[in-house]
């Protein structure tokens, strides 16, 4: 049973966070899900890799220009997508850090310098004319540092069990425990995002031998549809040892599974249009003429 209304006020002190993960079980209804959810992704992932690295490159990066906006949209930020191609922030590498972590942060914030760990209490709030309901607080300030090392110690992780084996639930694993951290004064739900983008690419690459380095699938647009329900979620889980949350943190990963769903049915039907628009030019222009209209797209065909 999580906290009542979702309303937890105590304060988190360091716990080792492998103790936290060993104490949750998977769901036979996790399970299946998985199972589910597995193999849609194999039959789009399949499908993408038949085009080209640059058309992946660029059919990729044009999704990830959409999360940009819609995590932050999540979050009420109203801005412009940041200028990604600039910063090359997924392009270089896939490892984790503090370092990483930090310019994750950054990039996801818009700020032009790299902001530490905060120093200071941070809380989870809704804010209403009337009043202000504050859900729970981040860890203590003085413990964050301990937190991240254990959580890069367990981004890192190679066992076999069922939740390190898996990319979709690994990954989400990884979102919530960044978030319960909170290790930033603000930008905690944006980043712990990009880092789910990053482990969900490191994953799938070791599953399938491949090399991507930008996120084939990208949650922040149907959870900003399903908002409300997102944070309700996050906010029913105990982040401690004393209480037992496996029954929340199952329903957690049951809803990132529909997210996953939700942008694998989009992701699929956003790739047959671009097959569908290349058949169509095909049959209509020649090579060189195929070639310039596919480059103004930002798409290549394969010869």
């Amino acid at each position: 049973m999580g906290p009542e209304n979702g309303v937890n006020l105590e304060r988190v002190s360091y716990f080792p966070l492998k103790d936290y993960i060993s104490k949750i079980k998977l769901s036979e209804d996790v399970l299946f899900h998985v199972e589910e959810t597995s193999t849609e992704f194999d039959k789009y992932i399949n499908k993408l890799i038949q085009f080209d690295d640059k058309t992946i490159f660029y059919f990729l990066l044009s999704s990830f220009d959409g999360e940009i906006r819609d995590t932050n949209l999540i979050e009420n930020h109203l801005i412009s997508p940041l200028e990604i191609k600039k910063e090359n922030i997924f392009f270089d590498s896939l490892n984790i850090s503090h370092k990483r972590i930090k310019d994750l942060h950054r990039f996801v914030s818009g700020e032009s310098e790299e902001y530490d760990y905060r120093k200071v209490d941070a809380w989870v709030r809704r804010k209403n004319k009337d009043n202000e309901t504050i859900y729970w607080y981040g860890v203590n300030p003085e413990d964050i540092h301990r937190f991240v090392d254990d959580f890069i110690e367990i981004y890192k992780g190679k066992s076999v069990s069922a939740i390190n084996n898996n990319a979709f639930i690994k990954s989400v694993l990884v979102h919530l425990l960044i978030m319960r951290i909170h290790p930033f004064k603000d930008g905690n739900g944006r980043t712990s995002r990009m880092i789910q983008n990053m482990k969900f690419t490191d994953s799938i690459n070791k599953v399938y031998d491949y090399n991507l380095k930008i996120s084939p699938l990208h949650l922040s647009k149907s959870i900003l549809l399903n908002k409300q329900t997102y944070f309700k979620i996050i906010n029913s889980i105990y982040f401690d040892l004393q209480h037992d949350c496996n029954s929340e943190i199952n329903k957690y990963f049951d809803f990132m599974l529909y997210m996953f769903d939700e942008q694998i049915f989009y992701m699929s039907n956003h790739l047959k249009k671009i097959e569908d628009t290349l058949l169509k030019l095909e049959s209509t222009f020649n090579a060189n003429k195929l070639e310039e209209i596919a480059s103004n797209m930002r798409l290549v065909k394969r010869r």
